[in-house]
């Protein structure tokens, strides 16, 4: 609810700065003014959510927070909500980053992926109640898009991955990683929306509903 004030889990101050630093957004203006406007004003809703709900942060103290004017955020953003679904998406897609182990069985390879399932969930768990606010906004399907088109990425270097260790795949791949993707998304809003603490569990119970010819773990 708008001005209620709920406390956020603390994010360790390097680790912010470091994401921040390193998930400039790629689809917009790399001019270094834009970009640290941009980190800035990241920063700053990261901070202002260890002390109050997404719901109840405006535009101004947004600004004021990040000592950005309120023009110069409009020139990035339409709304506080719009910020965070870019923030929250790529941070999803950080945790969902894999390097498959190199010379190991397919079944080592895939439980990579189960890992990575596993760090998807525990960061949807840090932020579970503002990822619950913008599943639920204005921007849910701007955030919704966001994550399926990181997601649809992710899948089909996993297909590739799997190509290259001699697992026996679909002629049509690129429905497999649609599926992949849309399944991921709507699997997120299951997590963040209930109350769902045991990630690993909860990746087994996933894996065990991916496409038959995705490989199980050892």
């Amino acid at each position: 609810m708008p001005g209620h004030v709920e406390e956020y889990p603390k994010r360790p101050a390097l680790v912010v700065q470091n994401w921040a630093m390193s998930n400039a957004p790629t689809d917009v203006s790399d001019d270094p003014r834009a970009l640290r406007s941009r980190r800035r004003l990241t920063d700053a809703l990261l901070r202002m959510l260890g002390r109050e709900e997404l719901a109840s942060i405006g535009v101004a103290e947004l600004c004021r927070e990040a000592g950005v004017h309120r023009t110069t955020f409009y020139g990035h953003y339409d709304s506080v909500g719009d910020l965070a679904a870019e923030v929250f998406a790529s941070m999803i897609d950080e945790a969902s980053a894999v390097t498959p182990p190199r010379g190991q069985s397919i079944e080592r390879v895939s439980q990579a992926y189960l890992d990575a399932a596993v760090a998807i969930l525990d960061a949807v768990s840090r932020d579970r109640l503002a990822i619950r606010t913008l599943l639920e906004s204005d921007v849910s399907h701007a955030f919704r898009a966001r994550m399926r088109s990181h997601f649809i990425h992710r899948a089909d270097v996993a297909i590739g991955v799997m190509r290259d260790n001699g697992v026996d795949l679909p002629s049509d791949t690129d429905v497999g990683a649609a599926f992949i993707a849309g399944g991921m998304v709507s699997t997120i809003e299951l997590w963040a929306s209930g109350a769902h603490d045991d990630s690993q569990a909860f990746a087994g119970r996933m894996f065990a509903n991916m496409p038959a010819w995705w490989p199980r773990p050892d």
